[in-house]
């Protein structure tokens, strides 16, 4: 007697990231510490950016900014001294794109694939420059998943102001009001608000909905 093939496997979906893309027309999603846990290999690639001016990089100062534009960090670290800053970004973006590619942070990449799934676009609204953004998704084999790129030379003002969200919408044409933003800074947070988006927040590997704004 001949057994019965097996059933297909059929993917197990949380109800909870269903319920998150409830009534959502696009997802929208900041890079940094979102997308990719890459805060760590930031902050190294900084500190042996700096090390030749003497300048020392304190990693709880970095947690609480390392949402800012690398040059505004370099400004605010140098204080009264002048630093090469230019040079200072060509080294560490150098030492970035030279070493491994970043984890991936997962409940972020199972939401964007339950998006996939359903037909929502999606897109990155990073205010990092291209140049450190669109190799990585290259390398992690992410340009599926995220076919549209919004990076810092895309809009005329960065985070907090709400343009790189704006733009993101208007490129996976959806409006604003119908886009689920991810983002794990205050600014990127603000950013996405002010866009007209409703939020989820990376906090510790997990996707918490920005209060009052998430159904349900």
């Amino acid at each position: 007697m001949t057994a019965n093939p097996p059933p297909p496997l059929v993917p197990v979906v949380e109800p909870a990231v269903d319920e998150l893309l409830q009534d959502v027309d696009g997802v929208v999603v900041d890079w940094d510490g979102t997308v990719v846990d890459n805060a760590e290999i930031r902050l190294s690639a900084l500190q042996q950016a700096l090390a030749p001016y003497g300048v020392d990089v304190d990693p709880q100062w970095y947690t609480l900014n390392c949402g800012l534009p690398i040059r505004k960090l370099i400004t605010r670290l140098a204080g009264r001294r002048t630093l090469p800053v230019e040079e200072i970004v060509r080294a560490s973006r150098r030492l970035l794109l030279g070493g491994p590619p970043p984890r991936l942070i997962d409940s972020t990449i199972d939401l964007l694939r339950r998006a996939e799934v359903l037909g929502l676009p999606r897109a990155v609204a990073s205010a990092a420059a291209g140049v450190l953004v669109h190799p990585f998704v290259e390398r992690l084999g992410l340009g599926t998943l995220l076919p549209v790129v919004v990076t810092a030379e895309s809009v005329t003002r960065g985070k907090p102001a709400p343009d790189a969200y704006l733009e993101a919408a208007r490129l996976i044409g959806r409006a604003p009001a119908r886009c689920l933003a991810v983002d794990d800074a205050p600014d990127g947070i603000t950013s996405a608000l002010e866009a007209g988006m409703r939020v989820l927040a990376v906090r510790d590997g997990l996707l918490v909905p920005v209060p009052g704004l998430i159904p349900g």
